[in-house]
């Protein structure tokens, strides 16, 4: 039996004086409605290290007065989590994610990692050992997702039959090879400029910020759940993952997304070299690498489907491409 049905019995409910009048099942998360309001109940893959440091996180936010994320709710023993089976689980109050159209998504996640960000931000002493760790690091990355991206064109290529979806991507492989070129060029550049400046900053990430991990309160304000995997490091590591998302939605646009960045460094405004490590992860093409395993992952989906999925993300990797050039071209002055 999963730990997640034992809680539905009551066992881990026990602890808050919940009884819930219905229990709905999403995912990993089971909305819990009693006559006390509606819950949400989580159930987490965090061990007890992991644990710790999301509490510590979200103490932090509390210290901080930053008042646009749902709280945990404390068991009657103020405990703020349960322990079953080995798992973790906790409580907060329920807020519907129902992908409004009329909510600003974008500028409400920029706005506050903007605002996270400047209200954590630590200039570390600079390290060359960490600092090349973390680069000969990335450029090992994109090199092995290169090298894999190889690998399925070899492969391809030696097919009798190759498939709509191989034909389609075999005709994007320069171009997307070129673009993973310049992107270990960005690597190399933002290492180079930080053994010039010696300097690096670091921040309290999010981790995962994206549409999905921001809810409305009742009062239609923004509020950003699940800070499992917030993490110290560079700004860089949340803007990336922020501005990868939100070129997948039809919203998105050149003009928008350099709106978006602007509205960000109103309140902590990037360092040249950081904008170079930004470029970088934009860049690379790992939106495309993905369908990869996506199509060899499934082949019972259609073709149509497949094929439909990479036109989709090879706009994507175009949109933010053009987009990294933009931004770098109006920072250029900065290092004159």
């Amino acid at each position: 039996m999963r730990a997640s049905s034992i809680s539905i019995d009551g066992l881990i409910l026990y602890y808050y004086d919940l009884f819930p009048d219905k229990v709905e099942a999403y995912g990993k998360v089971q909305k819990i409605t009693t006559r006390k309001g509606t819950y949400a109940l989580k159930e987490t893959d965090m061990g007890p290290e992991q644990m710790t440091w999301f509490l510590h996180c979200m103490e932090r936010l509390h210290e901080l007065t930053y008042d646009h994320v749902v709280p945990i709710t404390p068991t009657k023993y103020g405990d703020p989590y349960v322990v079953v089976n080995n798992r973790y689980y906790y409580v907060t109050k329920w807020y519907e994610h129902d992908g409004r159209n009329d909510f600003a998504y974008e500028e409400f996640i920029i706005d506050e990692l903007g605002k996270l960000h400047a209200n954590t931000v630590k200039a570390q002493t600079f390290s060359e050992d960490v600092v090349k760790d973390s680069y000969t690091g990335l450029l090992k990355r994109f090199e092995q997702r290169q090298l894999e991206m190889e690998r399925f064109t070899e492969l391809a290529e030696r097919q009798t039959y190759i498939s709509p979806f191989e034909l389609r991507y075999l005709s994007q492989f320069h171009k997307m090879m070129r673009i993973a070129e310049e992107a270990k060029h960005k690597v190399n550049e933002w290492y180079s400029t930080c053994e010039q400046n010696k300097r690096y900053r670091s921040v309290l990430c999010h981790g995962r910020p994206f549409r999905g991990h921001v809810v409305q309160d009742q009062f239609g304000e923004g509020n950003f759940i699940n800070f499992e995997r917030a993490i110290l490091d560079t700004p860089v590591r949340d803007l990336a993952y922020f501005f990868r998302a939100a070129a997948q939605y039809p919203e998105w646009s050149e003009y928008s997304a350099l709106e978006w960045l602007n509205r960000y460094e109103s309140h902590l405004p990037l360092l040249i070299e950081e904008k170079v490590l930004l470029a970088s992860y934009l860049k690379f093409p790992e939106p495309v690498f993905s369908t990869i395993q996506t199509y060899q992952g499934s082949p019972s989906t259609s073709q149509l489907d497949l094929v439909r999925k990479l036109d989709r993300k090879l706009n994507v990797m175009k949109a933010l491409d053009r987009f990294a050039d933009r931004f770098l071209q109006e920072a250029i002055p900065e290092q004159e």
